[in-house]
């Protein structure tokens, strides 16, 4: 006997629960398919071409910063590209100084020479860092007030050999993704592939000592697979990465990921090869949008792609044989190459304006930073109705720096 409470029979409550009510049929898988996919006969999802995603209801927020580097570097005007990128780095007599006294003093305060660092306070002046005798160290080769004596941090040849160490037990990249090193306080930074329990745990069995000068990035915690649980019945397997990367490519890819028969593919035009099997992010979810459709979340939401659009991401992926999603990948979906496509975005949203645009393109046309952003929008609607879309059509409404 099914439970009154359900709402779906909230109408019934009224005459109470003396008597049950007849069951309802039970609902059909078709009934609860995603928009735009179809049922094959195993029961699992194919979704071949579906509507891009929509432009957005409203603009993001609008920029606090009314007057940024990255606007004033990218000026018209040679002055003032001139004059913003010498507040920024001070002028060309003190950059060439530098150079030179970096150049002295790593060839004759070897072991005692640390390393330059460029400070704003809010002027521009550097700190020249020292391990030992620091002031009178420096007083032998400038008098110029705006190089300071600092002294502490480690000297080339203790950074090197630091660096090394951890860059020689980050190999494979299956546990450590990026090693940085910072000479001023002589801490190494490294990202953390695997969250961190597993971390530590096998950095125990290696033997390996997390001294205090240790900063350790791990990533996020690992979402789960399927933001809607019921959706898991519609795919073979949702394959993504096991371990978080330290560097993401930014070389840009465009495609249509598709599913057949409950298998993710990238759609090729050429039909005589088999379309590769797909494999995801790490932190990438699959949901459903809006208006029905399924799609890739990435990076906490940030970036969405409905199956079967045509999308963007950055690469070039690696993938890994040993992985054990691609393993389950290759024996539930069948042989062929696997494309890792890490966190799809729709290509419509990808092109979207940056806000900063649309902030410096309201100041100069005397608009609010809403009407600019619907004036904007409106010309890529436009431009997209007439077959130009993306990047090309964003371009054409607005272009200032990139």
């Amino acid at each position: 006997m099914r439970a009154c409470q359900s709402p779906l029979w909230a109408a019934f409550l009224i005459a109470g629960c003396a008597a049950a009510a007849p069951e309802p049929a039970p609902i059909s898988a078709a009934s609860a398919l995603p928009k735009g996919g179809t049922l094959s006969p195993d029961g699992f999802l194919t979704i071949s071409e579906v509507p891009a995603s929509p432009y957005p209801d409203a603009p993001p927020p609008e920029p606090a910063v009314a007057d940024d580097l990255a606007r004033r570097t990218s000026s018209r005007d040679p002055a003032v590209r001139a004059k913003a990128w010498e507040d920024a780095n001070g002028s060309a007599a003190f950059q060439a100084e530098l150079e030179r006294l970096r150049e002295v003093l790593a060839r004759e305060q070897r072991g005692n020479f640390v390393d330059v660092r460029l400070v704003r306070d809010p002027a521009v002046a550097a700190e020249i860092w020292f391990k030992r005798d620091a002031a009178q160290t420096l007083a032998r080769y400038t008098t110029n007030p705006q190089l300071r004596a600092r002294q502490g941090g480690l000297n080339q040849d203790e950074l090197q050999a630091l660096q090394n160490l951890w860059v020689q037990r980050s190999e494979g990249g299956n546990l450590i993704t990026t090693v940085g090193t910072d000479p001023f306080t002589g801490t190494v930074e490294l990202g953390i592939a695997v969250e961190e329990a597993d971390f530590r745990r096998e950095a125990a069995r290696r033997g390996w000592s997390l001294e205090p000068n240790l900063t350790l990035l791990f990533p996020r915690p690992r979402p789960p697979a399927f933001a809607e649980p019921e959706l898991e019945r519609f795919v073979r397997i949702f394959a993504r990465e096991t371990n978080a990367k330290g560097i993401q490519l930014l070389a840009g890819f465009t495609g249509r990921i598709v599913l057949e028969d409950g298998c993710f593919r990238l759609a090729r035009g050429d039909a005589s090869e088999p379309a590769p099997l797909v494999m995801f992010g790490r932190e990438t979810q699959l949901g459903r949008d809006a208006q029905g459709y399924l799609i890739v979340r990435g990076e906490e939401g940030r970036r969405q792609y409905r199956i079967g659009e045509i999308g963007s991401w950055g690469g070039p992926n690696g993938v890994d044989e040993a992985d054990p999603q691609v393993q389950a990948l290759l024996a539930r979906c069948g042989s062929g190459p696997v494309v890792n496509v890490a966190e799809p975005e729709s290509q419509r949203l990808f092109a979207l304006p940056d806000p900063q645009w649309v902030a410096d393109y309201a100041r100069a046309m005397s608009m609010s930073y809403g009407q600019a952003w619907d004036e904007v929008i409106g010309c890529m609607k436009r431009l997209d109705r007439a077959g130009r879309r993306g990047l090309d059509a964003r371009d054409r409404c607005i272009r200032q720096f990139n």
